[in-house]
């Protein structure tokens, strides 16, 4: 990852053109889709990736007419899926939803050559305003027909659905890095960004009767993947 990181700041004097050359401030509200998932020892199960939505709004703010500054909100469902857990006769399917409003602050220059698309790098602050661990279990029941007598070729499916409130766990407020590119073509926006999460979602000790950590800290990381689209309105 630190690799992707120093390639792009190597490249953004060089891929940069002149896409600022009214030099106006713009907002683009935007909204798209989530593909997360946790890694770390503080989950002990294995993990899967799950979908999600966002939806916030980008200030664009230019520097010069090669490079831009930009800001603002954007509310995020992420968090992890968790592999099925089967047993005989049924099926049991479970994720994490975890909620954070970001700000972010980033650094943006455009390609040299193709108009519309840029390179963006910065840091970001979450906080994190709801996490619940969501089980389905679908199973299959056996029918009762009297004198104390169940049938196996009288059946039906059976599902129940549970949610826990695990918010307590999570940190309340995580710091992450957002890389991507985005692509503008008539005042549309399309962006893809990846979070690397620096400040770890989950990170706490167990403890024995004496107060001492039994072992290293418990950890998780959230890895966000945000797809959206929008539209560019300058000011």
């Amino acid at each position: 990852m630190k690799k992707i990181f120093f390639l792009l700041l190597a490249l953004l004097p060089v891929v940069a053109s002149a896409q600022n050359d009214n030099m106006r401030v713009s907002i683009t509200p935007h909204a798209g889709m989530t593909f997360s998932k946790m890694d770390g020892d503080a989950i002990n199960r294995e993990k899967t990736w799950k979908t999600g939505w966002t939806a916030g709004a980008e200030v664009e703010i230019p520097l010069s007419r090669y490079y831009s500054l930009t800001t603002g909100v954007d509310y995020s469902a992420i968090g992890t899926g968790l592999k099925d857990e089967h047993e005989q006769y049924a099926t049991v399917k479970s994720h994490i939803n975890a909620d954070y409003v970001s700000v972010p602050l980033q650094f943006k220059a455009y390609f040299r050559g193709v108009k519309g698309l840029a390179a963006h790098i910065g840091a970001e602050m979450g906080i994190q305003t709801s996490v619940k661990v969501h089980a389905k279990m679908t199973s299959i029941r056996t029918m009762d027909i009297g004198d104390g007598m169940s049938s196996i070729f009288l059946w039906e499916n059976y599902q129940t659905k549970e949610s826990e409130d695990v918010s307590g766990q999570f940190r309340r407020i995580i710091y992450d890095i957002p890389v991507g590119l985005s692509y503008e073509w008539q005042n549309i926006v399309l962006n893809a960004t990846y979070r690397f999460e620096v400040r770890k979602a989950i990170h706490h000790y167990a403890y024995d009767t004496s107060w001492v950590p039994m072992q290293d800290a418990l950890t998780a990381r959230n890895h966000a993947i945000l797809i959206t689209l929008g539209y560019r309105f300058k000011l």
